[in-house]
C-alpha cells in the first residue's frame, strides 16, 4: 500500500495538470495514481509562537533556532523509519507507513525538545504542535496532496496547542493499544467528522 519513494516529483506533476483536458483526464488519472498513489501516515509539525517569538526576537534569531532544532528532529525520524518529506516555513511532513511508528517518533520527538528546553533561556526554546492522519494521498518525492494531508495539518497547524500531540479516531485504532489515549473533541475538516484524541505522554 505504501510508495515511500513518490513516483514523480511536483514539477512533472503540475505540468501533465497543465496537459490535462476532458479526452486525456482518464487515461493520465490513472497513470498519476498508478505511480504515486499511496495509503500512508502523516504527522504534520507546526512551531508554538511563531509570529510572537519572531516579534520579540526577530526572524533570522527564530529561524537559526528552527533549523537547528529540526536538524535535530529529523534524525528521529529516521530512526523511526520516516521520511521529512517537507520542511517548508515553520512546519514539517512526516510520513510513515504505519500510525504506531508514527507515534512513537511524534513522542520522542516531544521528548526531545521537552528535555532540550530545560537547559536553554527562554528565546531558545522550541516547542511543536503535532497532527497525525493516515489515509489516501499522492506521494511525490517532493511533496504529498490529498485527504490524508489535509486532515493531518489541520489537527497540527489548528487544533493541537503547545506540546500536544492529537491523532484521528482512525490512527487511535491502531496504536491505543500502544499508548495512553484520551478523546478529545470531533472535529469537521473538508465537510467530513473526524473524533480527536490526544496522545498522553510524560
Amino acid at each position: 500500500m505504501g510508495k515511500k519513494n513518490g513516483g514523480m516529483d511536483t514539477k512533472e506533476f503540475f505540468e501533465l495538470m497543465l496537459r490535462r483536458n476532458a479526452r486525456n483526464a482518464a487515461a493520465l488519472d490513472a497513470g498519476i495514481n498508478k505511480a504515486c498513489g499511496a495509503e500512508l501516515t502523516v504527522v504534520s509539525c507546526d512551531s508554538s509562537g511563531f509570529s510572537k517569538k519572531t516579534h520579540e526576537h526577530g526572524i533570522i534569531e527564530f529561524m537559526d533556532n528552527m533549523v537547528k532544532c529540526h536538524c535535530a528532529l529529523e534524525k528521529i525520524v529516521a530512526r523511526h523509519g520516516g521520511i521529512t518529506l517537507s520542511d517548508k516555513a515553520d512546519n514539517l511532513m512526516l510520513i510513515f507507513d504505519e500510525p504506531v511508528k508514527a507515534a512513537a517518533c511524534a513522542i520522542e520527538m516531544h521528548r526531545w525538545l521537552k528535555k532540550r528546553n530545560r537547559t536553554v533561556p527562554e528565546l531558545k526554546k522550541y516547542n511543536i504542535c503535532i497532527g497525525i492522519h493516515h489515509g489516501r494521498l499522492l506521494r511525490f518525492t517532493n511533496d504529498a496532496y490529498g485527504p490524508a494531508v489535509n486532515v493531518a495539518f489541520k489537527l497540527g497547524e489548528d487544533i493541537a496547542g503547545k506540546d500536544e500531540l492529537l491523532v484521528t479516531g482512525q490512527v487511535n485504532e491502531s496504536i491505543k493499544n500502544k499508548f495512553r489515549t484520551e478523546y478529545t473533541k470531533h472535529v469537521t475538516i473538508g465537510g467530513l467528522t473526524f473524533d480527536v484524541y490526544k496522545v498522553k505522554y510524560r
